[in-house]
């Protein structure tokens, strides 16, 4: 790290010793403004351009953008990705949908990514020991654990925003339990004895630092929510609510005042959504919110909508099943018990999709069921390499 920022300031000085040269706060303003897929040709100009992407104030200006819907999916021995946003402009359009194909798409031959993945910070655990970063479109192989932890354990992806570290949580049934640090030189690390014995048999997500999943405590035990504080590498179980069954379909997102909540969706016959909110982690104390969504113009089936996440905005965000041209994204907002919905018509029949033969209408290319989506990415430059 001190190497890497030693030659940021190299470079800087140079091209301040140029003749004329723009001020750098004005080109750091000029490349803010700019989409994120014109920003990575950039890199591949300079070094000392790309250098501009890693100073603090560039970072900090790209954070606090608008989030976006990434959706991805494998077809003809490819893997595309396409970003929507979540938000209308004032005039009640969108800004433009970015897609790509996936270059090195030999080491992307699996179809889905890896069962535990969620957008973390723009960073995506792709599949055991590959982390993607789709702005950027690099792929890291983070070293395998050893035998000894790599035995019937599960990967989860965490970011601690205090240090700003993304470090890859290990749960083994084994009980020995380990974390990577990524971008430290660091391998694998084995976490202290005395967490509380637990096998994990689902994923919740990361929030503000903590990753959560499913667990059973001991053997045969009670289920409960497992958190993983990423800073402090501690574990901690929060029991569910009294009486309450977990599922497969369940989900953890942050709700007002920094609060959790666990949400529960029914989908027939109209999409009913239940949500309990955690008042006190140390009390294990829960209130329980029940909404139900009207039925939708326009959609086939309320059946046919799986919920996908939650944005920036803190609204659930529901997808169809299948990816056809066009595509339809619901939110609703519990906080406000509001609903909007956001078409975007051309992703097989666009340019982009005729290019490769997506939308061949008389194909088995023209739609997919077998497609992932991450709601409220975050379009990042941190380089993985």
């Amino acid at each position: 790290m001190e190497r890497a920022t030693h030659d940021e300031e190299e470079e800087e000085e140079e091209y301040r010793s140029q003749p004329d040269p723009i001020p750098l706060d004005l080109i750091l303003e000029i490349l803010s403004r700019l989409p994120a897929k014109s920003i990575v040709r950039f890199l591949c100009v300079s070094k000392l351009l790309s250098s501009f992407t890693t100073l603090p104030s560039f970072i900090s200006s790209f954070a606090s953008r608008p989030r976006r819907l990434l959706l991805t999916f494998f077809k003809k021995k490819r893997r595309f990705v396409f970003s929507l946003p979540h938000h209308e402009n004032t005039d009640g359009s969108y800004s433009p949908v970015y897609s790509y194909e996936i270059q090195n798409a030999n080491t992307w031959r699996r179809k889905n990514c890896y069962k535990s993945s969620a957008s973390i910070q723009g960073f995506i655990l792709f599949k055991r020991n590959e982390i993607w970063n789709p702005t950027t479109g690099q792929v890291l192989h983070f070293p395998c654990a050893t035998r000894t932890l790599n035995i019937r354990g599960q990967f989860f992806l965490g970011y601690d925003p205090l240090e700003g570290k993304y470090k890859v949580l290990l749960v083994s049934s084994q009980q020995q339990h380990g974390i990577l640090t990524l971008g430290a030189q660091e391998s694998w690390r084995f976490i202290p004895k005395g967490s509380p014995i637990h096998f994990c048999t689902g994923y919740y997500g990361c929030i503000d630092g903590v990753i959560y999943y499913r667990a059973f405590l001991g053997i045969g035990g009670e289920c409960c929510i497992m958190s993983f504080h990423v800073g402090s590498e501690k574990f901690n179980p929060i029991n569910y609510p009294e009486g309450y069954s977990p599922s497969s379909s369940s989900m953890i997102i942050p709700y007002e005042e920094g609060r959790l909540a666990l949400v529960d969706t029914g989908y027939s016959p109209n999409i009913s959504v239940k949500l309990w909110v955690l008042e006190d982690a140390d009390g294990h104390e829960w209130t329980c919110k029940s909404f139900t969504l009207p039925p939708r113009r326009g959609w086939r089936s309320s059946c046919s909508l799986n919920l996908k996440g939650v944005s920036d905005a803190g609204e659930l965000v529901f997808t169809p099943m299948e990816l056809t041209d066009s595509f339809n994204v619901l939110y609703f907002e519990p906080r406000r018990n509001t609903i909007r919905e956001a078409l975007f018509e051309g992703i097989f029949g666009n340019k982009f999709g005729c290019r490769y033969g997506l939308g061949d209408y008389n194909s088995k290319y023209s739609s997919t069921f077998d497609f992932d989506v991450f709601p409220n990415h975050m379009e990042n430059f941190v380089s993985l390499l």
